[in-house]
């Protein structure tokens, strides 16, 4: 929802923070922002960034001055009164001060936070974590208070420097953003998410500095809605890159395109590329046997990486960039995304084969590199494989379950880069799984026992479907084992009972996941005079889940898929069909889906298959849906009927 002040409420808003809020008015604005904001607790007064750049012969550097005061307009606004700065190897933390500002009759007193001490981030995913943080906790978090903190960011590299978001969980009245920029420095920049044209940008030169500002005021929360896709695609943000410095009358290009992103990428993987010691090229050749082509040995070498190293995150320093060499990492047995990348590049090296270092970003990320040559748009490193034939595989080693020919889940559709050697490299979209490579196959022989039905199944899950339920299924307990595996075969209502069961092919990867099953559903059937009413919808995939028409942000999905179930169900003696429900079907690109009922002897055979084919559905999609919803709704509600034969 956009916030509009009304002219005298803009006109008492623009005065005050233009004022600096001196001693006498603090109530005024809190008064008046309890009526604007009846349902918030606090409000951020302003969030304020100026960073400087400066250059260190041909480096440039930044320092950054943050400032950021909140208004509470509820006691104890629990989403408020903790804040965190964070800060890590690359953006060091210094200058911390904070306060709480508390109103005494007519002025405020100002309390500040002592005891402000640094400490280590912890992340159950990663091993080492270079990243640390300040927690703010302020008191006093009574309506009418504030909360004010500073503090410098030193950066150690300008390249480092991406972006400024002008939204944040709390409605804002003013964000600024401004860099101060040395005028042999150029810079590129754009504004994203901004539909409505909030971000107003002017530049100007002051103290030898270019200027460059940007500025929006009455900046409503950031809203969530489930499953919607990370802030980079709805937030409001500024992104930046130091494009080129002038040294001594040359110009110098530092991120002003692609092939600047390339180079400096380089640097991290130039001193890994190692000879491969002689105890990983007997592995390798362990793996090949006679009359292997160099696809089966890209496949081996992908597998056993999969299957030998364990994922471990490092965040250290540079080591968040520079990947082991491929020695150490065999050594280790270990590694994050690059270490297991630069093992997959060193095996396939080891017996002549090309593979090629890669950074992309996941889908987290909404940045794509040909319209940001920027760190911001990666966060993840794979090996990129190209046949003879001009086939790209993208090998996730950090993907335990991924089949060769896949890309992981959460790189699908974004760009690669990938580097062939120092001077060339390539940008390729990493394709979109399609649903029917996605797919579970759902076979049921069904029986009408005294007080359900009983079953006998056989379900083939491959691609992302498996790759999902092996997650799920491996080196899990037997009693979890069997809870997980419910999810993906539960059928009917609550009462679903699984007897028996067993998993195949849980580790062949080139091999569907077979699960056979048998169970039993419990009051499931009615029973009405001569007649019993079925009903042979026993999966409701999407049943009412339709899309508010007041949501705005799209919906995520993490991978495209689909399911075809198959139900036979025997009559029992002494009954005949008596009513079938007619077919139905709907096909709209988003979501489609079938169902055909067949009376074939003794049985009745449900066909049902479904397919959702979409990564992203956004607002315009949301009709569509709901309409395949309602129908899908309407064709679970029908029931087969089965009469007593006349004697």
């Amino acid at each position: 929802m956009v916030f509009r002040l009304n002219k005298f409420k803009e006109c008492l808003v623009f005065l005050l923070i233009c004022q600096f809020y001196p001693a006498g008015a603090q109530p005024g604005i809190w008064k008046e922002m309890k009526k604007v904001y009846p349902d918030e607790s606090a409000i951020y007064l302003n969030r304020n960034k100026i960073i400087t750049l400066d250059t260190e012969g041909e480096l440039v550097t930044a320092t950054a001055t943050v400032e950021e005061k909140i208004l509470f307009l509820k006691d104890r606004p629990d989403n408020a009164t903790d804040m965190v700065v964070y800060g890590s190897h690359f953006q060091e933390i210094e200058n911390l001060k904070a306060f709480t500002s508390v109103w005494d009759k007519t002025k405020y007193r100002e309390i500040p936070l002592s005891g402000l001490t640094r400490q280590q981030e912890g992340n159950s995913s990663i091993f080492f974590d270079d990243s640390y943080f300040y927690r703010l906790s302020f008191p006093a978090g009574h309506e009418g208070n504030q909360a004010s903190w500073s503090y410098s960011e030193v950066y150690r590299d300008a390249r480092f420097l991406t972006s400024f978001y002008f939204q944040s969980f709390l409605p804002q009245l003013s964000g600024l953003l401004v860099l101060r920029v040395p005028k042999n420095i150029e810079i590129n920049w754009q504004i994203v998410n901004d539909p409505e044209k909030r971000i107003k940008f002017r530049m100007y030169e002051k103290n030898g500095y270019r200027n460059y500002e940007w500025k929006a005021e009455h900046i409503p929360k950031v809203k969530w809605e489930d499953n919607s896709p990370s802030g980079t695609y709805h937030i409001p943000i500024v992104l930046f890159q130091v494009a080129e410095l002038n040294v001594a009358g040359e110009a110098k290009s530092i991120l002003a395109n692609l092939s600047d992103l390339h180079k400096w990428y380089f640097q991290f993987i130039e001193p890994i590329l190692e000879d491969p010691n002689p105890d990983l090229i007997e592995e390798v050749k362990n793996l090949v046997k006679p009359g292997d082509t160099e696809l089966e040995i890209v496949r081996k070498v992908f597998y056993w990486v999969q299957d030998n190293i364990r994922y471990i995150a490092f965040e250290d320093g540079m080591r968040g960039f520079v990947p082991h060499k491929p020695s150490y990492v065999f050594e280790k047995r270990y590694g994050d995304c690059k270490d297991v990348t630069s093992l997959i590049v060193g095996m396939l090296k080891s017996i002549g084969i090309r593979s090629y270092f890669t950074w992309v970003g996941s889908r987290d990320i909404a940045f794509q590199y040909s319209n940001l040559p920027s760190p911001a748009v990666d966060n993840h490193m794979i090996a990129t494989y190209i046949s003879p034939s001009n086939e790209y595989f993208f090998l996730d080693g950090a993907g335990d379950h991924s089949p060769f020919g896949y890309p992981s889940a959460m790189i699908q559709g974004k760009e690669a880069l990938i580097v062939f050697d120092d001077t060339s490299f390539e940008i390729k979209k990493i394709p979109e799984i399609d649903a029917s490579l996605n797919r579970k196959i759902d076979t049921v022989y069904l029986s009408i026992s005294t007080d359900g039905l009983t079953g006998v199944g056989k379900a083939y899950l491959t691609g992302f479907q498996k790759v999902s339920a092996s997650y799920d299924l491996n080196k899990t307990s037997t009693v979890k084992e069997k809870e997980n595996l419910e999810l993906w075969i539960r059928k009917g209502n609550n009462k679903f009972v699984l007897h028996q069961y067993e998993i195949k092919n849980l580790s062949d990867k080139d091999s569907p996941l077979m699960l056979d099953y048998s169970f039993s559903i419990h009051d499931y059937i009615t029973y009405i005079d001569s007649e019993i009413y079925v009903n042979l919808n026993l999966e409701k995939i999407y049943n009412n889940q339709l899309i508010n028409f007041n949501r705005k942000l799209p919906i995520e999905n993490d991978y495209k898929f689909s399911t075809h179930n198959c139900y036979i169900l025997n009559i029992p003696d002494g009954y005949e069909l008596e009513y079938v429900p007619d077919n139905s079907s709907l096909k709209t690109g988003v979501l489609d889906f079938s169902v055909t009922y067949h009376h074939i002897n003794s049985t009745v055979v449900v066909d049902f298959k479904i397919a959702n084919s979409t990564l992203l559905l956004t607002a315009d999609q949301f009709d569509e849906w709901n309409k395949v919803v309602h129908h899908l709704g309407r064709t679970y509600k029908e029931s087969i009927i089965l009469k007593r034969k006349s004697s």
